[in-house]
């Protein structure tokens, strides 16, 4: 979560810096973007935010929320967030890796055993470490949360061991560590923008895709692909992005009006979504999709293909902060 003192100083100078309302009580008008539909977790989070913004600030901060890639794909919209000429997005940790390369640890395979080990190293001292990495490169984490596991789905076979990646053209986001890791199984990954997907596998240019619950219902992925695996391979992480312009031209009060209903909206999805993804399996099985469990001997076969992937992106995300962060999900299964 990002700290306010940390960068209050800088703030301070910069708050004329903009053209937006430096007074709590001047109305402003902010627009907040995801790829996503409207019945994705991600949209629904900021048309929390946006609500609870709203009523705290007595009408006078309204946040606007443009859903199905209205304002353009992950990548634009992250940099335009970044350059200020956006205000708020949903992105995640893979794509801000490009810049934060510290943040790629945060979709490691395997590395989580349950959703409570993300919200906890995420919610300590790596978040917050995290978070002021992101500040430096202009955005301002309002609040780190999942949209769930993510899972194989393919139009050939269920998948039961990794060696049934074996040639599947599986599309991946466009990011090294994802072409690395289903290249290890045996795959071959093809990176594109989420925009693209459906079309890909209606077509036959992808056999496979991956991405959890949300995704897959909301893009009615079960329309075009006969088969869902339970992989839980990496989790599908996401941050409450702002751009640092905007939050930097805001007083102070409504700076701490933001994050606090950043932090808040977070926690309205982390209660919502265990009832809600239990829901999505229902209803992409009712679309037509078999689901099946992987048995816990063959993914930990796979987890065990994934370590030479993890050395890899380590050394690159930086070896310290990774061993820190894997510790300290450690140390919470311990309680030390």
């Amino acid at each position: 979560m990002f700290r306010i003192n940390r960068f209050k100083a800088k703030a301070a100078a910069a708050v004329f810096s903009v053209g937006l309302a430096a007074s709590s009580t001047a109305a402003a008008d902010l627009r907040a973007g995801t790829s996503m539909a409207a019945n994705h977790p991600s949209a629904q989070v900021l048309t929390k935010l946006s609500e609870l913004v709203k009523e705290r600030s007595n009408g006078n901060l309204n946040i606007t929320v443009y859903t199905d890639g209205t304002l353009g794909n992950d990548g634009q919209m992250q940099q335009q967030v970044q350059s200020g000429t956006q205000d708020i997005s949903t992105a995640n940790a893979a794509g801000l890796a490009a810049q934060v390369k510290e943040m790629a640890v945060v979709e490691f395979p395997f590395i989580y055993r349950n959703s409570d080990e993300f919200y906890t190293v995420l919610g300590g001292e790596m978040g917050e470490e995290l978070a002021d990495k992101l500040y430096e490169k202009g955005w301002v984490a309002l609040g780190f949360s999942h949209n769930g596991f993510r899972h194989a789905t393919n139009s050939k076979h269920p998948i039961e061991k990794w060696e049934d990646f074996a040639g599947l053209k599986i599309r991946v986001i466009p990011n090294a560590m994802y072409i690395d890791m289903f290249s290890a199984l045996g795959a071959n990954p093809t990176p594109m923008p989420v925009s693209e997907v459906y079309a890909a596998l209606e077509t036959g240019a992808a056999d496979a895709q991956e991405a959890p619950f949300a995704q897959i219902n909301a893009m009615r992925i079960f329309e075009v692909q006969k088969y869902m695996s339970t992989t839980g391979h990496a989790v599908n992480s996401e941050v409450i992005v702002m751009s640092r312009k905007t939050y930097d031209a805001m007083s102070p009060e409504d700076q701490k009006l933001v994050v606090e209903a950043g932090r808040d909206a977070v926690e309205w999805k982390r209660q919502q979504f265990q009832e809600m993804e239990a829901g999505l399996a229902k209803a992409i099985e009712e679309g037509g999709m078999t689901i099946n469990a992987v048995e816990p001997a063959e993914l930990a076969r796979m987890a065990e293909k994934m370590q030479p992937v993890i050395a890899k992106h380590a050394a690159l995300a930086g070896t310290d902060f990774t061993e820190r962060y894997i510790k300290a999900i450690e140390a919470g299964r311990t309680g030390n």
